[in-house]
């Protein structure tokens, strides 16, 4: 299976597909089971606050369905969770600090992936390897 910009934008726009294709990708041992940090909620100002952010005219007007923590389990550092696209490279995502603890980040697209085919769905410096399947 490959992981191109369209699949990665579908999931991002259909929990059912994100689901489905997660569960295939750690069925197949493409990707292992992310950490899955979900007990963290986004407060309402942190919502329109993500939503001010100006992306440009691709970015998505709309915050990603269901927000988790997409790093490998137990991975150090921080939570961080996918909130919306800005067009380009670039994201909002959000940055867990502890309880009740959190900011808005807006980084770029991690680039570390071998072929433009199999993306990396994470950012530029997250911890561990790329979850695709020709991770490096």
């Amino acid at each position: 299976m490959r992981l191109d910009t369209a699949a990665l934008r579908r999931a991002n726009d259909d929990p059912a597909y994100m689901t489905a294709l997660a569960n295939r990708l750690i069925a197949t041992g493409q990707a292992v089971p992310p950490c899955a940090r979900h007990d963290y909620r986004l407060t309402p100002a942190q919502h329109s606050a993500a939503l001010g952010i100006d992306g440009g005219p691709h970015a998505d007007n709309h915050l990603t369905a269901g927000s988790w923590c997409p790093l490998r389990p137990h991975h150090p550092g921080p939570h961080h969770a996918l909130l919306r696209y800005l067009g380009g490279d670039t994201a909002v995502w959000i940055k867990w600090l502890g309880p009740r603890r959190s900011e808005l980040v807006t980084l770029s697209d991690c680039a570390r992936s071998p072929t433009p085919d199999d993306a990396c769905p994470l950012f530029t410096g997250h911890p561990g390897i790329c979850p695709t399947p020709k991770a490096t």
